[in-house]
């Protein structure tokens, strides 16, 4: 295979520049349990200081948000009030930004596949997705999709209603991704992580001008398979970010830097400092039969709750006109 020769760029500029200090994959045979305590030590919550019988333990605490697909990394450094914390305040955005697409690619959160259903025909129409067990079912309303329907055969078709995401706060997103990256960092790094853990908890108050999400999109059947987590240490001194995350699931990878950390002197609160931000190379991005993959930036550094509208274009394996739906 012949690599592109920004794919073989993105290699060098990694390879020359970081290192990578953790890499698990989300989905083991065996639960992972991250832990900074020796056996016998009482355990302590890395955010929020605390420890029993101030806090409790009961739960296990996924270091990714389960519905990313994470379903081995379990953290034993966050206790069950930072969860529940973490859980309300950032995940439900970050979940909330998904929208139908964590249905559409099949990825499994607590309970399975979520279903999604929006009936409003303000919308365009009305559509629930679901998982069945012999793949996805959609059922939608919409007049000149059932003629499509009537003729008989398979189609492809675009999403022909407007299927919205539930409003989100894009900071608050961003947090739940730095929040995980908190979660995996090793403890021999973690005090560059102090200062963002406070920003999560609500110690220190920042209002950032930008927050820089590299977003990747693969289409095809589940190409990242297990999902994965990363973390990539600096290792020259230039003006780069000290620590980028990466977190890879079904369809998608984010990719962002771990804000505030003491070895990013040079990048000034309130100033201008500006970097290069170059997506981290994929495996299969020059050799993948279903497409290529869509590289973005999104700034999710907005305050103020938003709506998401995908684009999703389905291939439809067996498709059924069901006469009386549009009354139900």
């Amino acid at each position: 295979m012949e690599l592109s020769s920004r794919h073989l760029e993105a290699i060098a500029y990694y390879d020359s520049r970081y290192q990578i200090i953790v890499d698990y994959p989300l989905l083991r045979d065996h639960p992972l349990r991250l832990t900074d305590h020796a056996d016998g030590e009482q355990r302590l919550c890395r955010f929020c200081h605390r420890a029993v019988p101030e806090v409790t333990f009961n739960n296990d605490a996924h270091a990714i948000p389960e519905f990313l697909g994470n379903k081995s990394l379990i953290s034993m450094n966050e206790c069950d009030s930072c969860n529940t914390l973490f859980a309300d305040r950032y995940e439900d955005h970050l979940a909330k930004w998904f929208g139908p697409l964590r249905t559409i690619s099949q990825i499994q959160g607590k309970s399975g596949v979520p279903t999604y259903q929006d009936k409003k025909r303000e919308h365009g129409g009305r559509i629930r997705i679901e998982m069945g067990d012999d793949g996805l079912h959609f059922t939608l309303v919409d007049a000149d999709l059932m003629g499509q329907l009537s003729k008989g055969g398979p189609i492809a078709f675009s999403l022909p209603v407007d299927t919205p995401s539930q409003p989100y706060i894009p900071i608050r997103a961003a947090m739940a991704l730095v929040k995980a990256a908190c979660s995996v960092c090793p403890p021999g790094e973690l005090n560059q992580c102090n200062t963002a853990m406070d920003w999560l908890m609500g110690r220190v108050r920042a209002r950032a001008s930008m927050f820089p999400v590299l977003h990747a999109f693969t289409p095809g059947p589940n190409p990242y398979d297990t999902g994965r987590i990363m973390l990539l240490r600096r290792k020259v001194d230039e003006p780069i970010p000290y620590l980028w995350c990466i977190i890879a699931t079904a369809n998608y990878r984010f990719q962002f830097f771990v804000p505030f950390c003491g070895n990013d002197g040079w990048l000034k609160n309130g100033g201008e400092s500006t970097f290069q931000t170059r997506h981290f190379p994929i495996p299969f991005d020059d050799d993948w039969p279903y497409g290529r993959t869509e590289y973005s930036m999104f700034d999710w550094s907005g305050e103020e709750a938003v709506v998401k509208r995908p684009h999703v274009t389905i291939n439809v394996d067996r498709a059924e006109l069901v006469k009386g739906l549009e009354e139900t």
